[in-house]
Order: structure tokens, then sequence, then C-alpha cells
């Protein structure tokens, strides 16, 4: 049996030896069921001849062609766009070709069949997917001559609609489904021009039964161009974003971390600066640091004998005369006394202070003292005395038995005082200076001029004890007589205070304070004279007398700022200034040949309000208040945060 009269079940055993025909493979398939092949192109698959009474028979010859078509490419279609008139020949030839031997063929149903299977290619063609995706039969149709392009017409819609699938990018072999047979009615559809096209080289015609066909070399046809009827969008991914290359990750590695490095070292200067203590604010000055006298120092009149000092408070010694060899006290020693007592129980001006009772062995050495004539105030035992009448009675009376009473009551003992005296002296930088009793009635008890200055200077800082050495008259609490005190200079030429001293060894001595007004500034002026040749220490009073009137003439006054004026800068500690005007004229007081520096007692603080008093001038003898203009604020975050220093 040739290879024309074999059916179309009937596979050929001769065919695989022609290099130039198509290898057919037969699967049988399942219905609906699926094989995929990506080595091997989807072909679809022939209908099964039609019976009588449903349909035109099918024609091997046009199958093999359609195989052919299909090794070309699969996805070609362009036979919608072919008319019924161009079709007319093909027929005839599809005609003789499915004819079987034996059997007379009709005409008028070869036509009506050969319609009928064009109409279902094209049908196919319009709804079959691209991708291959069921099992479709596609007819290869001659090719047309190019002609004008038509505006395309609404394709038929298929007896049975198949679901479309999306092209994959490279057809895959899948496997055929059976389908039931499908009466399809002849369908005139409008004729569709196709874009010119080349037609490929036929390949040997196979055999084809609702089978696969591939070459039996195993290469695939070369695909003919795109059919002209729309087809079904392919699907398309989203496209991937290219991976950047390694040198720009590493570059945005770089970055990242030079990014977080200035990030963290930013938020390090940030804590710093914060966490930093702000300087303290200070003051400098907008006048002159210093102010000169013209004219030669003053010439004092000296005491002949003995030793002698003169300062003037806030400006310095004028002088002094007769060296700093230590010599005995005698009572000026009180003052130390009173000094140390009333530094260790205050005494608020004008209060009495607490009751003190006087011990019995104090009572039991007043004969003694007698004896011996000392200046006593003769105490009883168990007598009551204020702290006050008690300090009055040894500074103004000089009494000795008061001055050992003292004594017991702040350290239980003379001894325990006494070492209080010769450590408060060291501490005050008498060098010179020693201590052995309260009174000063030892001789023992020695000093200079200059260390007694130094002594008294601090004693009259205490509110209590100026009150105290400036009264003349001391008044008991017993309602006895009044006794008058050994400062006849008190209330003359200035003389606030002092207290005299006298003893065969020690001679006149006298320690002096005096006030005077100079160019409408307050100057205390402190001096000593010791060891005066003199039967009492009137001989010392009267030298002090001298040497404070001529103090007091030879002193001179200028007004360095008026009130109002700025004469300083408040700075914040950032570098924020805020002047401070002078709350009263700032006048500097000295003597001719004398420098006097000008400077700022104390630094103001972080904040305060306009016109309040925050610190002060000190010009020589004058302390003149300073207030700023604006209100002192402390700094702000910002200016914390650019601060360089």
């Amino acid at each position: 049996m040739d290879d024309a009269k074999r059916g179309q079940d009937e596979p050929g055993t001769g065919d695989e030896h022609d290099p130039g025909r198509t290898a057919t493979a037969e699967f049988r398939i399942p219905p609906k069921r699926d094989l995929t092949r990506p080595d091997i192109p989807v072909r679809p698959p022939v209908r099964p001849p039609a019976k009588d009474g449903e349909g035109p028979p099918a024609e091997p010859a046009e199958d093999a062609a359609e195989d052919a078509s299909g090794e070309e490419g699969d996805g070609e279609h362009t036979a919608e766009g072919k008319t019924a008139e161009s079709a007319a020949p093909e027929k005839t030839a599809e005609s003789a070709v499915d004819a079987e031997p034996g059997k007379d063929t009709e005409p008028g149903k070869d036509e009506a069949a050969e319609t009928t299977r064009e109409t279902e290619v094209k049908d196919a063609g319009a709804a079959a997917p691209p991708s291959g995706a069921g099992p479709t039969r596609v007819e290869r149709l001659p090719t047309l001559p190019p002609q004008a392009p038509a505006p395309p017409a609404p394709a038929a819609q298929p007896p049975a609609p198949q679901q479309p699938a999306p092209q994959p990018p490279a057809p895959q072999p899948q496997a055929p489904q059976q389908s039931a047979p499908q009466q399809s009615a002849p369908q005139q559809s409008a004729p569709q021009q196709s874009a010119p096209q080349q037609s490929a080289p036929q390949q040997p015609a196979t055999r084809s039964s609702g089978q696969w066909s591939v070459p039996w070399d195993g290469s695939a046809a070369p695909s003919a161009a795109a059919p002209a009827a729309a087809p079904a969008a392919p699907a398309t991914s989203a496209p991937e974003a290219a991976a950047p290359p390694a040198d720009e990750e590493r570059g945005g590695r770089r970055w990242t971390v030079v990014v977080a490095a200035a990030l963290v070292l930013i938020a390090g200067l940030v804590a710093g600066q914060l966490v930093r203590p702000v300087p303290e604010p200070s003051v400098s000055l907008t006048v002159k640091s210093s102010v000169t006298f013209p004219g030669r120092a003053p010439a004092l009149p000296w005491p002949e004998a003995g030793q002698s000092a003169v300062h003037v408070e806030g400006i310095g010694t004028m002088g002094a005369s007769g060296g700093q060899a230590p010599t005995p006290t005698a009572s000026v020693a009180k003052v130390m006394t009173a000094y140390v007592y009333l530094r260790d129980h205050p005494l608020a001006p004008g209060e009495p202070g607490p009751v003190l009772t006087v011990s019995p062995e104090a009572a039991a050495q007043i004969p003694m003292r007698e004896k011996r004539g000392e200046s006593i105030l003769g105490v009883k035992a168990n007598q009551r005395l204020t702290q006050r009448k008690a300090l009055e009675a040894l500074m103004v009376i000089s009494a000795n038995d008061v001055a050992h009473e003292l004594a017991r009551w702040d350290a239980g003992s003379t001894q325990a005082f006494v070492a209080k005296m010769n450590a408060t002296a060291k501490s005050l930088g008498m060098t010179n200076t020693h201590y052995t009793d309260p009174s000063g009635y030892d001789h023992r008890t020695v000093s200079t001029a200059a260390d007694q200055v130094k002594l008294l200077r601090e004693a009259m800082k205490i509110p209590a004890f100026a009150e105290i050495v400036k009264t003349p008259v001391f008044e008991p609490d017993d309602g006895g007589p009044s006794r008058q005190g050994g400062n006849f200079l008190l209330g003359r030429d200035g003389v606030v205070g002092g207290k005299t001293g006298y003893t065969d060894e020690a001679g006149g001595n006298f320690v002096f304070a005096a006030r005077k007004n100079v160019g409408g500034v307050d100057t205390l002026i402190v001096g000593a004279v010791l060891g005066q040749d003199t039967a009492s220490a009137a001989g010392a009073v009267d030298a002090a007398h001298r040497l404070v009137t001529s103090a007091g003439a030879a002193l001179r006054a200028v007004t360095l700022a008026p009130e109002g004026a700025r004469v300083a800068r408040a700075d914040d500690g950032l570098g924020d200034t805020t002047p401070l005007r002078a709350a009263a004229p700032v006048t500097v007081v000295g003597w001719p040949g004398l420098t006097v520096p000008v400077g700022v007692d104390g630094d103001p603080p972080r904040e305060a309000a306009a016109g309040e008093r925050v610190t002060a001038l000190r010009a020589g003898a004058a302390t003149v208040p300073l207030e700023p203009v604006r209100p002192l604020e402390k700094p702000s975050v910002v200016e914390r945060l650019l601060r360089l220093g």
C-alpha cells in the first residue's frame, strides 16, 4: 500500500527514510490533560474526518500542507485575510487529494466542506490563543500577492469559543485535546487584506490525523510573518529594576557610612555643648583702671620715740616710724580679746546679748589685782553681766578682771583662750605678735604698731565692736556710778574708737580709728602709737591726735565718673555683654604721689533686673554700686550650641 492510499490513522513506514519529509509522532492524550515540552514547538491538532451529514470529510493532503505551514511558523494566521475567490483554485487541488480511491466525490459537497473548513480555520485563528494553550487546528492557505490594505472586518464568532491564554515569549509544545466535532455552517466573511509577506519555502507534506508533527531531524521550520489580523496582546510582566553595579553599591554604602558618622559627630557636638558648663559671668571696666595723684607724698608728724603707723582703709599705708621690733602692748591686747569673743559669740548692734554670771574664782582675785594697781571693774561672785556690758567694761574702762572672766566664759580657761588669741594673730598676718594673757598686763605679751593696725582694721568691721569702742563712758547695770573712759579723743577730728594701754614696761600705747569725709567719700584712718616714754597713755594719745589731723589734711579726691555713667560691662560667659552704670559718682580718694587702682568688687549674677545692684566698683576708699541698664539673662540654648570657647 502506498502512502497516498493509506488512511489518516495509518502511519507510513517508508516516510522515515526520506530526509525531506517530516516525522510524525502519535500521542494519545486523555481528555483535558496537558503535556508541555519546552523543546518541541506546539503543533495544533487536525480535526478528525467528519461523518456523513455532519460535515465535509478530512483532507489529508490539505492537512499535510497545514503541517508544513506549522513548520514555518506556529503564529502564521494570514489565512484570515484571504477571500473566498482566492481560495477556489486551492480547493480543487485539495479535493483531489482528499478523495479516497474507489469513492465518488461530489463537487458541491467538496466546495461546501472546503468553505466550512476555511471558515473553521479563520474562526479558530481568531479565537485560539497565540500561545497554543489549547488544541487548535490551523489550515495553511496559499500565499496571496500583496494587496492594498483594507479596513479590518470583525472576526466571525466561533461556534464554541475557547478561553484565550497569554502568549509566552517562546512557543512551547502542548498536548492535544480531543474535542467533539462541531457542525459549522458556512459563513461569508468580509474580505480582509493583509500586509505583503514573503512566503516561506514549502516543506514536504506530512500526514496528520490529530497528531503532533515535528521535523525528522529535530529542527524547527522557519516561521512566517506575523498575521495582519489583530492578535491577542501577549502577557508582559513588569520590568525588573536592573541591579546597581557593584561599585555603585560600594559607593552608596560609603556615603551611608559617611552620613551616619557625620550625624553621630553632630549629635556628640550638640550634647557636648549642652552638657559643657557655661563660664561664670564677669565684669570688665570701661573707665581707667587707676588714678594717679600729682605732687609729693605728705610728711606726717611721726613721734620721736617708740613705734607708729597710719593706714587709710581702701587706699594703703601712709607711712610708719620706729621700726617693727616687738614691744609690750599693755591693755592694747584687749582688742584681740574682744575680737575673738565677738567672733565666737556674735552680738547684734544695739543688743545687750546673753547674761553672764561671774565666777567665785574671779571675785577671789579682786584683792590681788587691786594691790597690783590693775584697772578692774571689781566683780562679785555670782554677779550678772550682759555680754555688751562686759565688753564695754573691757574696752572703755579696761577692766582686767572682766578680761579673764570673758576668757573663761569663751574657752573654759585662760590658757585655752590665749591659744585662740595667738592662732587668730597668725591668721591675720601678725607675724611679730605673741600673747600670754587676755588683759596684756603681762609684759611678755608683745606686738608692733603695724600688727596692731592690721588687727584694729579687722575689728572695726564688726558693728558691735565699733559701737563699743565709740562709747566714752561706762554705765554699770546695777545702778552704780558711771566711769569715764581713757580715750579722750573720741568725737574730735573724726576719732570714732580706740584703746589705750600703759604699763611701766610698755609705756604709753594707743590704737585709734578716725573717719573723715573726703569729696563725699567716707574714709577710715587707722593708726597705732606704741612705746611712748610717758607716765601714762596720754602721751600716746596726743601723738595719735597729731597723726590723725595731718593724715586727714593730706587726703585728696578726684571724680572719675558721674552718677549714672556706664563704667563697666557684664559678660555672661559666652561673649554677650551688658553695660553697667554707676549708682553714685565714682570718686577716688588719695594723697599726692599716690596711684590708686580702680576695680570691681565681685562678679555679677547670671540673672538680674534692670537697675538692680549686681556688683560694685571699688576706687580706693570708695565703693560704688553698679547696676545693669537692661536685664541680665542666662545664655540661650542657641548661644550655648554656637559657642567656640
